[in-house]
């Protein structure tokens, strides 16, 4: 990188760093996560500011209430009156506790879980929508991963904020008028020791968000670690090789990882909060009640109710103001992370199209088409210069190596990424003129990273809801996926619940059974386009011939597309393309492709030779 451009780039982060300290963007990046306040929960704000101004008075009231007790002993007040005085504040004080003990035991509980419902909602809504491509970014990822953490803990942590914001500003007013008319040079030097404390919370704020954006990854590891060691999904590994110790070891440096970049700023921490407690909090408190007691020894105008009110004034003016400035930098802090969360949910998804009227499935036509994988550092080309044609009814395999590009040709066959060069054409149109969701609509697919989700067989079948009017079209399709005789065995049919995840009466299924009820996906919905990525993977070879002689049976008049390693599936296909390198470099029938004797007839041959060996 040249000293220019590096330059450029360091001007460009200072100016974004600039702008993301701007007072008018931390007050719009708070209103935005306080709209979802107002429109879930309403009422929050209101009880919220009902509290802050009821305990505003409280501390107006409790500097009055001192003044008068003093000033009442000193001038020998009827017991009655005084009486009258105590009952009436601490009723109030009684009532506000009341109130306050149902707010945070009761109100705020209640209210919290609503934010957490609805907030969570709209954020795995527009999870659904971010592009494939996301998850390949790293620091988008690491964001997005924060960002689901951090809202609605925060937008309720933003509210909490306000309301003590609010009960500082209202009694900070009430206690400078109080303060300022019994003595202004104590006003002045707690106003000079905020505005520093200010500037050293400031400080504080920055080395903590640096702070929280360099561990941020590291955490996100640990979690990881953490994850792998309690999943059931990678149990069976860690019990049998070497991964558990590397793991556990992967881990130690992780922790010696976040331990050091902890010490790294704790060292700035701790200068901080020494120069901190020393000239903002230390010095003040002692110089103001040193300065009221020699006044009040002095000047003889100062009466005792005045000197304790000045006392208890100042200390709570200063903790008032203090907070103040604590509670600006908060917002500031609470502004840095609500940006994290602003990119996520403003996030404009880059595959989209305009129209939602899909016509039926007639062809699908890849013409020219290169593709890399975004944020891939070498830049290297996955697929190049395809070129191939798939009609209505056909079944086509798709076949080669590991890493030769045929799961991503599938991937952007279902516009799960957009091609770097090239179309592809749906009935003759660009599938970027169709709207993602409508265009998927007509495709179903089974993906050779298939997953099972902790619900019933029925949803899993049906890929989501399921009612009673689905029972048919539940059972057809698991009969497609050669399902059963296995359907027979569990104790509540096709109401079992799949994974103990969450029901000790949950079911386990084995990996080929697993698989077929990925399977019976495809077959629960009225797809005109099949698409079957190593669908008989986890089945050996009986099974798997049943399985595909069902599938046979069960996508006839539909187009198919299978992807497989195991050329005994593709040979009843009507087009084999054969990929190497993300090229194709062979197309035509088995029958056809045997007489090229090519790398197809190679790998057939390969492979057959290794089942007769075994048998």
């Amino acid at each position: 990188m040249s000293k220019k451009i590096k330059e450029k780039k360091q001007k460009k982060e200072k100016a974004e760093k600039k702008e993301r300290h701007n007072p008018i963007r931390v007050i719009k990046n708070l209103w935005f996560m306080l709209q979802f306040v107002f429109k879930y929960t309403p009422g929050y704000a209101v009880i919220t500011v009902v509290e802050a101004l009821g305990r505003g008075a409280s501390h107006v009231i409790g500097i009055l209430f001192t003044k008068y007790i003093f000033d009442a002993i000193e001038a020998g007040t009827e017991f009655g009156e005084v009486l009258f005085w105590i009952l009436l504040v601490t009723g109030y004080n009684a009532a506000f506790e009341l109130f306050n003990k149902w707010r945070y035991d009761v109100f705020v509980p209640r209210v919290k879980l609503t934010l957490h419902e609805t907030i969570q909602t709209e954020l795995y809504k527009k999870a659904r929508e971010l592009d494939q491509s996301c998850y390949d970014d790293p620091e988008f990822y690491n964001d997005f991963i924060w960002a689901i953490r951090e809202s609605d803990g925060r937008v309720a942590h933003i509210v909490e904020c306000f309301s003590i914001m609010i009960n500082r500003v209202t009694s900070s007013a009430a206690v400078l008028g109080l303060l300022a008319s019994m003595d202004w040079v104590v006003t002045l030097i707690l106003i000079a020791s905020v505005i520093l404390g200010f500037v050293v919370k400031s400080i504080l704020n920055k080395i903590g968000y640096k702070h929280s954006v360099e561990a941020n990854p590291i955490w996100r590891k640990l979690g990881y670690f953490r994850r792998v060691f309690y999943m059931p999904d990678y149990a069976k590994e860690l019990r049998c090789g070497g991964i558990a110790e590397h793991l556990q070891n992967e881990y130690k440096e992780t922790n010696k990882q976040i331990i050091a970049c902890s010490k790294k700023y704790n060292k700035k921490y701790l200068v901080c909060w020494i120069f901190s407690d020393l000239l903002v909090y230390l010095l003040p408190s002692v110089g103001i009640t040193s300065y009221l007691v020699v006044r009040y020894i002095t000047d003889a105008t100062l009466s005792l109710g005045s000197f304790s009110a000045s006392i208890s004034a100042s200390q709570k003016l200063y903790y008032t103001l203090d907070d103040i400035g604590n509670y600006i930098n908060k917002f500031h802090e609470h502004s840095l992370y609500i940006e994290k969360v602003k990119t996520f949910m403003q996030y404009e998804p880059k595959i989209k199209g305009k129209e939602t009227e899909v016509p039926a499935f007639e062809s699908l036509t890849v013409k020219n088409l290169d593709f890399v994988y975004p944020f891939t550092k070498d830049e290297k080309k996955t697929l190049q210069g395809l070129n191939l044609e798939i009609k209505k009814g056909e079944k086509v395999a798709f076949v080669g190596y590991n890493g030769a590009g045929k799961t991503t040709l599938i991937k952007l066959l279902m516009r799960l990424y957009d091609t770097t060069n090239g179309e592809i054409l749906y009935n003759g149109r660009n599938i970027t003129d169709f709207d993602p969701e409508k265009y998927r609509e007509h495709i179903g697919a089974v993906f050779q990273d298939y997953k099972v989700f902790a619900a019933t067989v029925a949803e899993n079948v049906m890929g989501g809801e399921y009612t009673d009017a689905d029972e048919e079209a539940v059972m057809s399709a698991l009969r497609a996926a050669s399902f059963d005789e296995k359907l027979k065995q569990l104790p509540n049919g096709i109401q079992s619940q799949l994974t103990t995840e969450f029901s000790k009466e949950g079911v386990g299924l084995s990996g080929g059974e697993s698989q077929k009820i990925a399977i019976a996906r495809v077959f629960a919905r009225p797809f005109e386009l099949i698409i079957m990525d190593e669908p008989s993977s986890a089945l050996d070879p009986i099974a798997e011939y049943e399985l595909n002689q069902s599938i046979l049976k069960n996508a006839e008049g539909k187009t198919v597309i299978f992807i497989s390693h195991r050329l005994s599936t593709t040979r009843m296909a009507d087009k084999i393309y054969m990929f190497d390198g993300g090229e194709i470099v062979e197309r035509g029938s088995h029958d056809e492709l045997m007489a090229q004797n090519g790398k197809y007839a190679e790998m057939y041959r390969v492979q057959a030779k290794k089942y007769q060996t075994a048998s």
